[in-house]
Formats: C-alpha cells, structure tokens, sequence
C-alpha cells in the first residue's frame, strides 16, 4: 500500500470498526475505506461493482461515482469521520469520495422506555451494537473517539465495544479496562456478569457501571474522560466507572437555566437523604427520643398511634416492606394493568391498615413521602441501591434513637468512600483529564 492507504490506516489504527478493503477493477487494485457502523459495507460494495461493470476504467469508474475527485488527505480523512466511503487506487494517483449505502441509524421517534429525556433527543439505544456504536460517531464525529472490540465468552460468544476519546480518558485507565475486558473467559450473560470482572465486592449494592439508553447521556460521560462500554443485544450505554454525582446530575438538566439545574440537584440530594433517613428518623423520635418533640406535637405523635399494637420499628418494617413489594410489583406486572392494580391495591390496603389501627397516620405520610424521594433520584439502579441502605439505618435508630440515626448515616459514608473502580473512588465528582493529547 502507498502513503494514502498507510496514513490513513495509522491514523484510524485504534478504531475496530474501520476498514479496508481490497476490490479489483479492470485489473487494477482499488481499495475502499471507511467504518462499518456508519457504512452498509456488502450492499455499497455491489453498488461500486455495478458501476465498475459499466465503466472503462478506474478513472471513469471514480467520476461516474462522484465529482469529489483528487481530494487532499485531511478531507478525506474528515469524509471517513462524516461516513462517506473513500475509494483510492493502488497506485494513490487517484481517490474519490462517496456516498455509500449507508446503515440505518435512524429510527422512528419513541420515548425512551426507562428515561425521560426532556428537551432534547428521544431516539434511544438498541439491541444492535454497531447501530448503537455509530449513534455516537453520528454526533460526535471526531478521530479522538476511539473504539475497541472484543469476542468474549465460553459457550456463547459475545460481543463487547469500549469507547474512549483519546486524550481525554486517562491512559492508565484505559489500559486496565481493556486488560479486564482481554482476561475475560466466561460467558457473559448479565450485567452483574459484566461487574464482577471489574473486582465487584460479592454483598455489595453499588455496581461499577451506570447504564444510560440516551445518546446524548453517554456523549456527556465519554466528554467527562469516563468510558463507555457496549454488548450486543443489549439496549444501554454501560458507563465506567460509575459515580456518585451520576444519581444526581444527568445533561438534560443542562437545558435548563443554571438556577433551575442547581435546583433540580438539590432536590435530588434530598430525595436521596430522605430515603435513607426518614423511616429511621421516624423510629427514634417516637419510640427512643419522644422528649425531643415539642410538648403539643408529642402529644399529637401520641394520639395519632393510640390503639396500636405493634411497636413504632415493627409498624415502620411492615409499611417499608410493603410498599417495596408494591413497587417491585410496578416493574414486574404487564405495563398495561401494573401501575392501575398497584395504586388502587397500596392505596386500599394503606387506609385498611389504617383503620384497622396497625399503623398510624403520621408512618403513612412518611412512608409516601420516602417512595417519591426515591423515584428522585437518576437511575433505577441508584433508586434500588438507596432504598436498601434505610434498612440498616433504621435498626440502629430503633436501639440507639438519633444516635443510631446518624452513626448509621456516617458508616454509610463511610461505605461509599471505600469503593473504588480501578482505584477510582466512588464519591469522587471528577476524573481528571492525563491523556495523551491536552
């Protein structure tokens, strides 16, 4: 191959997805270059092969395919970026660039099924990886977007694609994710399958990835210096590593003025501070430290659990149970009937057990005000891992009153700054930028 072919080859060296391929036309080798997650390669290859048949040589073949001939390589490495599809001769004294058959990257417009994107975007990820690979490069089509691939797996082979921009997401990272992804020898089926190759704790609640289904979230991440990860069949953006500030913060809230976005995190914090502290606040007030109350709102604290047997931790594990099971009820039951059956089901069953004097009031008024904070925060998986921390909590506030309250919320800190994905701590709101390229 002449200088063309190999300074376009180095330069595109790290991404899988780009091509060349060899084809020959009146004798004379022609090579076609571009990406294949962004160009329909078989079906554009007989499309150049009919006009070949119908033209008397490479020239004539070139300008019946376009009027972009004899280009310079910077454009023809930016016409690569854009999906055209390069065709040079062996002998680099002729190129032109072409408008391929390109692949279908555009589908109809739908909602995301488990994010709402608001003023902005609402195609989502699919099941193919390449179509959700050029999705990316669609939007972001720069060289420094780099992607590797990888066959993975024992009996069933899968797919998977890391994606990266060069001197942006730190070298020593990169060199561990692709290490981990390269040692991998076991079929991968779920996404905890996935986790535990990146050194997961077995009883931990917090996973090393956040999944997005928005193009435009996991631009945002690959902008932060973080990487994005792909498996076939599977419709979401895997984010490594995850952190905490992804609960609150996505890049939709960027489409609202800075004070609007500085209050949608605030409200999310709180939501999440609620989940994990009303039910046990609850606890200790009525049950350990009754005196911190006012003497008329301890009187009404009073009077509204009269006549309740079980006591102020066994009515609290009962309603947080209960309403768990209803929301995983929620996600479980057909979309069509699940929500209905649910809230008329929890909204019954809550004034019955009410009336029935099992639980009070006041526990119910908490309770409802914990399952919307935690529906606040971004991320099913963060809401999941959120309302499984009250648990502990409330414990200790059901035996140590508010001093169980915040000594189980300051261990839960205390949790949460020992993890680490690739020795990247989880409470850290940053990854700093040490790649090649400043």
């Amino acid at each position: 191959m002449k200088n063309i072919v190999k300074e376009i080859k180095s330069k595109f060296s790290n991404h899988h997805d780009f091509f060349i391929e060899e084809e020959l036309v009146d004798k004379t080798a022609i090579y076609l270059i571009g990406f294949n997650t962004l160009i329909d390669l078989p079906k554009s290859k007989l499309y150049v092969q009919q006009i070949a048949a119908s033209s008397s040589s490479v020239k004539a073949l070139f300008i019946n395919l376009s009027d972009q001939i004899e280009v310079d390589t910077e454009q023809l490495l930016k016409a690569i970026l854009e999906g055209k599809l390069v065709i040079v001769s062996k002998d680099n004294e002729e190129n032109v660039i072409v408008d391929p058959i390109a692949q279908n990257l555009s589908r109809s417009i739908e909602e995301p099924k488990n994010e709402s994107a608001i003023q902005a975007s609402m195609d989502a990820f699919g099941e193919d990886i390449n179509i959700n690979i050029g999705m990316i490069r669609k939007r972001l089509n720069t060289e420094r977007l780099c992607h590797s691939s990888y066959q993975v797996g024992d009996l069933d082979k899968r797919r998977l694609s890391m994606l990266y921009i060069k001197g942006r997401t730190p070298n020593i990272l990169i060199e561990k994710v692709n290490q981990q992804l390269m040692q991998i020898n076991s079929d991968i089926e779920t996404i905890d399958d996935l986790n535990r190759q990146f050194g997961k704790r077995r009883l931990s609640p917090v996973s090393h990835l956040s999944t997005t289904e928005l193009p435009i979230q996991a631009i945002h991440s690959l902008k932060k210096n973080r990487i994005v990860l792909f498996m076939d069949n599977y419709p979401f953006a895997l984010v490594f590593p995850n952190l905490i500030w992804d609960m609150f913060s996505i890049e939709n809230d960027r489409n609202f003025p800075f004070v609007l976005t500085f209050m949608l995190r605030i409200f999310r914090v709180i939501g999440a501070m609620a989940t994990v502290v009303l039910p046990a606040l609850y606890v200790a007030l009525v049950s350990v430290n009754p005196g911190i109350f006012r003497a008329d709102l301890a009187l009404f604290v009073a009077k509204s659990r009269e006549g309740i047997p079980l006591s102020a931790f066994l009515e609290t594990i009962l309603m947080v149970v209960i309403v768990d099971l209803i929301l995983e009820a929620i996600v479980r039951l057909p979309k069509s009937v699940g929500p209905s059956i649910t809230m008329v089901g929890g909204i019954i069953l809550g004034q019955a057990m009410v009336e029935a004097k099992l639980v009070s009031n006041l526990l119910v008024i908490v309770i409802t005000a914990v399952v919307i904070a935690s529906s606040a925060v971004v991320g099913m998986q963060n809401s999941l891992y959120i309302r499984l921390l009250k648990y502990p909590i409330l414990v200790l506030a059901s035996l140590f009153g508010i001093l169980g309250v915040w000594t189980g919320f300051i261990f839960t800190v205390i949790y949460l700054a020992s993890l680490t994905s690739d020795d990247i701590p989880y409470l850290t709101f940053k990854i700093e930028q040490e790649g090649d390229t400043k």
